[in-house]
């Protein structure tokens, strides 16, 4: 059995290859040294693959022999085999990789040059979240924040032009938590407060995408992390965000495992 682990900040992301069967899996990172000990246990003879920032913490708990790799260059061999296999062929792009903060990279036929980064990620979610409705669990977060309304919090153009004619759609957002004075706050939930939080990472990211591919001199936006993943809310945004602005948005399946599946061929 191989095993491929991409070793992040929140989560360990985890490619099984057995049989060429592939089994995709998650663990939270907090658990990292009880998911070593259940591979020392369950797992002496697997071949074993790490890459990410807690990469080198685990192989030296491990009793196997282990291959390390860096971290870019994994996720973008891993990242263009998810695109081949969903029939996705672009040579020249630039991708986001929104994890626990967001990684920028352009990529072109030479390879990958990671370009920069973010902050404001997916640690962004989950502390903004919690800090203003007490939930942590992410899956709740999304699953809630599909039922808001951010109307009351972020200032919209529309709320600027009040009515008259705006050079650009009025559902736009001016300013993310722009209209919390404003607003009206009686009637405001958790589910349009985690809206809007997931509005500012969303917006965030990909106006940062969209100016780096301008200067890329390609349409093609790529979209990866584990923070994009069933988040329904935030793939309508950066579809309709980065398509208002003439270019093409791709979210790749399953795209949050790049990264591990890169590191079992480096």
């Amino acid at each position: 059995m191989k095993i491929s682990i991409d070793a992040g900040g929140t989560l360990l992301k985890i490619v099984y290859m057995e049989n060429d069967e592939r089994v995709f899996d998650k663990v939270p990172a907090l658990e990292i040294d009880d998911f070593i000990e259940k591979l020392n246990k369950n797992h002496p003879d697997a071949d074993i693959h790490i890459t990410g920032g807690k990469a080198e913490y685990m192989s030296r708990r491990l009793n196997h022999d282990v291959n390390i790799s860096i971290e870019f260059d994994a996720t973008y061999i891993g990242l263009k085999q998810l695109m081949n296999e969903q029939d996705l062929h672009i040579e020249r792009f630039v991708y986001l990789n929104v994890g626990t903060g967001t990684s920028f990279h352009q990529a072109d036929a030479d390879g990958q040059k990671r370009a920069g980064g973010s902050g404001v990620g997916g640690g962004t979610l989950m502390g903004l979240s919690y800090l203003l409705t007490g939930i942590d669990d992410f899956d709740e977060i999304v699953s809630l924040a599909k039922e808001g309304n951010r109307d009351e919090i972020d200032l919209k153009v529309h709320h600027i032009y009040a009515g008259d004619a705006s050079p650009i759609p009025g559902d736009l957002t001016a300013s993310n938590f722009g209209n919390v004075k404003s607003g009206d706050r009686k009637i405001v939930r958790h589910a349009d407060e985690l809206q809007a939080v997931i509005a500012l990472v969303a917006e965030t990211v990909s106006t940062i995408g969209i100016n780096l591919a301008d200067g890329f001199e390609t349409e093609d936006i790529v979209f990866i992390g584990s923070t994009i993943r069933n988040n329904d809310v935030m793939m309508d945004i950066i579809n309709r965000y980065v398509s208002l602005k003439g270019m093409q948005p791709h979210i790749i399946k399953n795209g949050e495992f790049s990264g591990a599946l890169g590191a079992m061929y480096v």
